[in-house]
């Protein structure tokens, strides 16, 4: 009776476990935690820093399987072959084969970068390397330092850093380097396994990937020394006590002075590594050429340069001959972009027109001859909708829009689409409104010097003020006797204590000074930079920008060694370097109503 019950039990458990088991939910197993270890290496065959190399082969095997990511942007050979290894993987090995054979006497260094990682979860071995010699020792001296851009000194990724036994100026553009290294993207490099040896540096943005300084738009930076490594001995003294306790003098209670047993002197000798900051810029070497030659509408002729035009320029017609002026030239600042206004009429009303332009621009010898392009252009007028009209009226843009906000220190400008030939201020108006009442506001129109098409209205502005501009037909003329239309814009001006100043104390100045120095206020963008304001100076002297808005600025100083007013770069076998700029360490964060004062010391 017994052994029935156990068997009822029994069958019971059993029953309910089958319902239980049946009802449960079912979950794919978890995979346990992520795999964050990059693989490890099991055996390497000749091992690391091997001397006295003789194989064509390494295999380094790792303890699990792994892939290669990006080996062309990580993989840097040191020296550089003429013929890179086939470099593979095997399972859980990557196999190095060397298809030349390498120099006598000569340490190399395979730097993989972070491209060997695990083949499931892509975890690196970060700055991966493996280094062999093919003679009895491995060097040991090293080079390090930062590659930064000339003009914002913001980082370079992706530069070569190279190394050369031959010291000649002209090696970089002859020979590949003995050394070899690249800049990650904070602008680093190392390069170790260096001979105790003198060496030229020199880096390249090398475009064509051939180690050689050969295109005139690659980037380069270089320094003027040469890399030495220099001995430094250290002589240190150790002072051995008789008792490492502290005596105490019974009555008094005094610690006394230990006993000295002996001194102990050794000599330290080693190599410091170099630790260098390079500037990188591109020389204007580039060969003058033509960049853009455009009629989009038919009184105006477009010609823009790779670079700023060397002297004058010949600018002539090919098929028709005239006595007289027919064009009006305009230059930009930078005078690398040039428009001709045609004047005469027999000319621009004509579809198709050919051209001659002639400039200087160097030969292969790098001597400037005249050259000339021709150039064939064709303007037709847009045909219009049937609802559609011609609008003739000379158009222009202004700095100022309606129900805009007015700076206090900015004169109201205009920019003309076409050349003017008169303006009569007596077709302008221009009124106050305080408390309704309108007042009439004088004013002082000028052409802009230095912006073509350009006019500038003068005004002493009221703070916190409302305007109204009034412009009528004919106050604008220009030189194909097209006039303006009538305009009548509403603004206000800005509260004087909306602004800020900032106070600059620029210190360290030589006393007699081989620079003088281009001081600007900028606002930093990702890639580029927008200059606010800029004053020149020669001295210490306090230097004030002022009716600024709040936001953060950047100062910035240009020592300019040749005194013409703009940042200029470098010229490597001139050996002139890129003017040298500096930056205030931090951003200037502009308050409404404060004067914040900032010390800039040159020589810091």
């Amino acid at each position: 009776m017994k052994v029935k019950s156990i068997q009822n039990i029994l069958y019971l458990l059993i029953i309910s476990t089958i319902i239980f088991s049946s009802c449960a939910k079912i979950v794919t197993p978890t995979g346990g935690p992520k795999d964050e270890d990059h693989p490890l290496i099991v055996e390497i065959t000749p091992p690391d820093k091997t001397v006295n190399f003789r194989s064509k082969k390494v295999t380094i095997t790792f303890d699990e399987y792994i892939q290669l990511k990006d080996l062309n942007n990580n993989l840097v050979i040191s020296p550089p072959l003429e013929e890179k290894p086939e470099i593979k993987v095997k399972g859980k090995s990557l196999v190095i084969e060397f298809l030349e054979d390498l120099q006598d006497s000569t340490t190399y260094n395979i730097y993989f970068g972070n491209s060997v990682q695990d083949f499931n979860e892509g975890n690196p071995i970060e700055n991966f390397q493996y280094v062999l010699s093919t003679g009895l020792f491995i060097d040991s001296m090293t080079i390090s330092g930062t590659v930064l851009n000339s003009f914002n000194l913001l980082p370079e990724e992706g530069v070569f850093v190279m190394l050369y036994k031959d010291l000649e100026d002209s090696i970089p553009i002859k020979k590949i380097p003995s050394h070899i290294s690249k800049t990650d993207e904070t602008g680093f490099f190392r390069i170790n396994n260096i001979g105790n040896k003198k060496f030229k540096l020199f880096c390249l943005r090398d475009f064509n990937k051939n180690y050689l300084f050969d295109l005139p738009n690659e980037d380069i930076a270089y320094i003027d020394s040469l890399i030495e490594f220099e001995l430094i001995t250290e002589m240190h003294s150790d002072t051995i006590f008789v008792h490492d306790s502290i005596y105490y003098l019974e009555e008094e209670e005094i610690p006394e002075i230990k006993p000295i047993d002996t001194i102990i002197t050794h000599i330290e000798n080693y190599y410091p590594a170099h630790e260098l900051v390079l500037r990188l810029f591109t020389e204007y070497h580039e060969v003058q050429y033509l960049t853009y030659n455009a009629r989009n509408s038919k009184q105006k002729i477009e010609v823009a340069l790779n670079k700023p035009i060397k002297d004058s320029i010949i600018f002539s017609l090919v098929d028709t001959s005239l006595q007289h002026e027919w064009y009006i030239k305009e230059e930009n600042q930078k005078s690398d972009s040039i428009i001709f206004w045609l004047t005469d009429s027999s000319l621009y009303n004509r579809e198709r027109l050919f051209f001659a332009f002639s400039y200087q621009k160097e030969d292969s010898n790098m001597v400037y001859q005249w050259g000339t392009d021709t150039l064939n252009l064709r303007y037709v007028e847009p045909k219009l909708s049937k609802n559609e009209e011609s609008d003739t009226s000379l158009k222009y843009n202004l700095n100022i829009k309606s129900k805009g906000t007015m700076d206090l220190n900015r004169n109201l400008e205009f920019r003309f689409e076409t050349p003017l030939d008169l303006y009569d201020t007596s077709k302008i108006n221009l009124f106050a409104l305080v408390d309704s009442v309108e007042i009439p506001v004088d004013f002082e129109l000028n052409k802009d010097s230095l912006k073509h098409r350009s006019y500038s209205m003068k005004v002493d502005w009221g703070e916190d003020t409302v305007y109204r501009l009034e412009i009528y037909p004919k106050a604008f003329t220009d030189i194909y006797e097209t006039v303006n239309d009538t305009n009548i814009l509403l603004f206000d001006t800005q509260k004087h204590d909306f602004y800020g100043k900032i106070l600059i104390d620029v210190n360290g100045v030589d006393s007699i000074p081989t620079y003088q120095l281009i001081c600007q206020l900028i606002i930093q963008n990702k890639d580029s930079e927008t200059v606010v304001k800029e004053q020149i100076i020669q001295n210490n002297q306090l230097v004030e920008f002022d009716f600024l808005p709040p936001k953060e600025f950047m100062f910035k100083v240009i020592l300019d060694k040749n005194f013409n007013g703009k940042w200029d770069t470098g010229e490597y076998l001139k050996h002139i370097q890129p003017e040298e700029v500096l930056y205030h360490d931090e951003k200037i964060k502009v308050r409404s109503n404060w004067d914040i004062e900032v010390n800039f010391n040159v020589n810091k």
